[in-house]
């Protein structure tokens, strides 16, 4: 197995009370700087990156659409990436989610995003993680790398105990992947996501802290 590191470069980023993160958020700071495998690095999304993912994103347009919230085409420009970005800064200032992107290590193509969202603290310490490739780039492993190399930051870094992944039903694909990288199924949800304007059913999949150190 590779191996993986983090790291972090900015350790000052977001000590302090909760103006001083928003600050931070405001100015582009994210609480950590990359992470990397041997074929991938994982960093936070900057401003420079919208015409890749911009590009990418229309061209697996096809591809996405079946399995993501409903976005339109049209939509999908430059402005939008900056509203994204800003929304995204602020949601890690405040520890409710953080935003990477994936990247080919040796030519720093744009191959995806993961995002790791709905965090909760206090008794919980869980979050869910999504993820998400251009079409291009499907069937390297890349993903299956990307998400191992990530797991080791949501544990150490984040200081999360449960990981929930939802995949859709007939997402064939996506739920080998999760299943490949050691998620347990715990069931299915009902309607629990609305899907390119449908609601959809999901597969709930989890991994404990437990099970990472184990693996």
């Amino acid at each position: 197995m590779p191996n993986y590191k983090l790291k972090s470069v900015k350790t000052k980023s977001f000590k302090g009370n909760r103006l001083k993160k928003i600050a931070y958020a405001l100015k582009g700071y994210f609480p950590h700087n990359y992470i990397e495998s041997s074929r991938i690095i994982l960093r936070h999304p900057k401003r420079r990156d919208w015409k890749a993912w911009v590009h990418l994103r229309q061209e697996s347009y096809s591809f996405l659409q079946k399995w993501e919230p409903y976005w339109n085409l049209n939509q999908c420009n430059k402005s939008n990436y900056m509203r994204q970005l800003k929304l995204q800064r602020t949601k890690a200032a405040y520890d409710q989610a953080y935003s990477f992107l994936c990247f080919q290590k040796d030519n720093k193509n744009l191959l995806g995003g993961i995002n790791i969202s709905n965090i909760q603290r206090g008794v919980m310490q869980t979050c869910n993680i999504g993820y998400w490739l251009g079409e291009k780039n499907t069937g390297k492993g890349y993903m299956e790398e990307s998400i191992k190399a990530i797991i080791p930051y949501i544990y150490e870094q984040l200081k999360i105990h449960r990981i929930q992944a939802f995949t859709l039903e007939d997402n064939i694909a996506s739920r080998k992947l999760i299943e490949k990288v050691n998620f347990t199924k715990e069931g299915t949800l009902r309607e629990a996501m609305k899907i390119n304007n449908e609601w959809k059913d999901h597969v709930i999949y989890s991994l404990l802290l437990t099970d990472g150190k184990k693996n």
